[in-house]
Parts: structure tokens; C-alpha cells; sequence
């Protein structure tokens, strides 16, 4: 609960600045110094991006707290096609954090692998984007807009993105033009169970 308090602080402080966060040389040498939001980041081009086919495929969803590698093991000698990692919180990422790096942790059975991660600033998603793709094997990077926990929907993330088509846009197409793989989002039917049921309103995102 502390990685999530922390990450939704850092991260809603972090959007009063639209700049992407520095990249660290790599995901082994952080030692968890904070990253300055002040890198530049850098866009893929024309670099042909890796595609999966999802179609008739048993999917295990990013499950947090339940998830883990060994849940995720289990699922794949019971049949699941494809597994993704538990929410990581992208400020938490950014910062080095270990114990968050290691929801990212990928084992050799899970032939076709995501990881999912949280957040509510542009340039924080997509500097952590740009980390993943350069640092871990993983086949699709997964955006969190579902989860309804008091200190993530307060900092703007999670199910709160739902509410927020503007922003979710910008974070999802930001991302896009890092990402060489697919980007998906696990959504809720709506932003919480007070409003009516919205999502179905941003499928032309």
C-alpha cells in the first residue's frame, strides 16, 4: 500500500509537468534515486511494430495481489494462451523502485506476456513506455484504467482515466509512439459504480 501511496503522490505531482521523465541506464542500475521529468523521449518512426493475435485465445487479466508469477505458472499448465503481470505503478517504475520491477519479472513458460502500469501523466506513462520496451521482454504493454482504489483514483489513474478522455488520450498516443508492441487498456464498465456505465463511450479512442 505504500508503493501505490507514494506512486499516486509522485505521479499527481508530476502532472503539473507535461516533460517525460529521464530514463536511467538500465532497470538493473537504478538504485532507486527519484528520475528528474526532464529527459526527452524518443519516438519509434517508421520501426514495424509486433503484433498479437488475441483471437480464440484464453486471456489471464492483470490481477493485483493475485497475479503473481507462480498464480501465473499454475494458469499456464492449466491452458491459459496468455498471462500479464500484476499493476505496476509507473512513477514507482521510474524511480527504481525493486519490489515493482518485479511484478514486470516474466518466466520462461508464459510465451506470450504483458505487463500492465498505472498512472495519470502523459510524460511519466510514456518515459515508463519507453523503459519497458528498451529494458524487459514483454509482448504488449497494458494501461491500467480500472482500478478504483481511493489513492489511484485521487491522483487521477485507474478507473478515474475513465472520466478524463482528454488526458486518456494523450497518455494512450504518447505511449503508442514509443511502443514497437501492442497497447491495450483493461477498463471497467464505468468510473465507479455511483455514475452510469461510460466506457462504452470512449471506443473511438
Amino acid at each position: 500500500a505504500s508503493d501505490v501511496q507514494a506512486a499516486a503522490v509522485n505521479d499527481s505531482a508530476a502532472a503539473t509537468d507535461s516533460a517525460p521523465a529521464a530514463a536511467p541506464a538500465a532497470p538493473a542500475d537504478i538504485d532507486g534515486a527519484h528520475m528528474a521529468v526532464n529527459g526527452e523521449v524518443g519516438a519509434l518512426g517508421d520501426k514495424e511494430r509486433k503484433k498479437i493475435d488475441f483471437r480464440n485465445k484464453l486471456y489471464l487479466a492483470p490481477l493485483t495481489t493475485v497475479g503473481n508469477l507462480p498464480f501465473r505458472r499454475v494458469c499456464k499448465q492449466l491452458g491459459c494462451d496468455i498471462t500479464c503481470g500484476e499493476m505496476a505503478m509507473a512513477a514507482n517504475l521510474l524511480q527504481g523502485h525493486k519490489s515493482e520491477w518485479a511484478l514486470l519479472r516474466r518466466h520462461e513458460s508464459e510465451d506470450i506476456f504483458g505487463v500492465q502500469i498505472c498512472g495519470a501523466n502523459e510524460g511519466v506513462m510514456t518515459r515508463c513506455a519507453e523503459l519497458i520496451r528498451d529494458n524487459t521482454d514483454v509482448d504488449f504493454v497494458d494501461i491500467n484504467c480500472g482500478c478504483p482504489i481511493d489513492l489511484v483514483f485521487r491522483a487521477g489513474a485507474g478507473s478515474a482515466l475513465l472520466g478524463r478522455r482528454t488526458r486518456l488520450e494523450r497518455i494512450m498516443k504518447g505511449m503508442n509512439t514509443v511502443l514497437d508492441r501492442p497497447l491495450t487498456i483493461k477498463v471497467r464498465i464505468g468510473i465507479h459504480d455511483k455514475v452510469p456505465p461510460n466506457t462504452h463511450t470512449l471506443m473511438p479512442l
